[in-house]
C-alpha cells in the first residue's frame, strides 16, 4: 500500500471517529459545543444580535457542522478510494457515492441512539450534500495535485 493510501485511510478512520464521536454526545454536550461557537460568533460578529438572530444562528452554525464534517470526511475518503483504485472501474464511484448515504444513516441513527438527541431526516440530505461536495473538490485537488507532480517529475527526467 502505499503512503498516501496510508496517509488518507487514517485521515478517513479519524474524521469518521470525529463524526461518530460528535453524534455520541448527548444533548447537553452538543448544545453546548455549538453555544460556544455561537456565543464566539455573537461576541465578534454580530455584536447587536436580537435573540431570534442568537437561534436563528445556532441552527446555522449546527447544519453548517453537519455539512462541514461530512465534507472533510468523504474528501478524505474519496482521496483514499481515487488513491487505491484511480476510479478505474467507475462502478466505484456509485461505491463512494453509497458511502455518502450510509455514513449519514449511521451517523444520525447514532444521534437517535444518544440521550436527549434526535435524528432528523434532513440532516442526512446535509450531510449527503457536505459528501458530494467533498468528492468534488478532493476530486479537483487530487488531479491538480497529482498533474502538477507528474508534470514536475517529467521535467526533471527531462533535462
Amino acid at each position: 500500500m502505499k503512503k498516501s493510501s496510508v496517509v488518507f485511510l487514517v485521515l478517513t478512520i479519524l474524521s469518521a471517529g470525529f463524526f461518530i464521536l460528535n453524534s455520541l454526545a448527548n444533548a447537553d454536550m452538543s448544545s453546548s459545543e455549538s453555544g460556544r461557537i455561537v456565543e464566539f460568533l455573537v461576541r465578534h460578529f454580530f455584536k447587536g444580535a436580537s435573540p431570534h438572530d442568537v437561534v436563528t444562528l445556532t441552527i446555522i452554525v449546527r447544519k453548517l457542522a453537519h455539512f462541514t464534517e461530512f465534507a472533510m470526511f468523504f474528501s478524505f475518503f474519496n482521496c483514499l478510494m481515487y488513491s487505491l483504485t484511480r476510479y478505474k472501474n467507475k462502478a466505484l464511484i456509485f461505491v463512494s457515492l453509497f458511502m455518502g448515504v450510509f455514513a449519514p444513516l449511521i451517523d444520525e441513527t447514532v444521534q437517535y441512539l444518544s440521550p436527549g438527541r434526535t435524528s432528523m431526516v434532513y440532516d442526512i440530505w446535509i450531510d449527503f450534500a457536505g459528501c458530494v461536495f467533498g468528492m468534488i473538490i478532493s476530486t479537483l485537488i487530487y488531479r491538480f495535485a497529482s498533474s502538477r507532480y507528474k508534470r514536475g517529475r517529467g521535467g526533471l527526467a527531462s533535462k
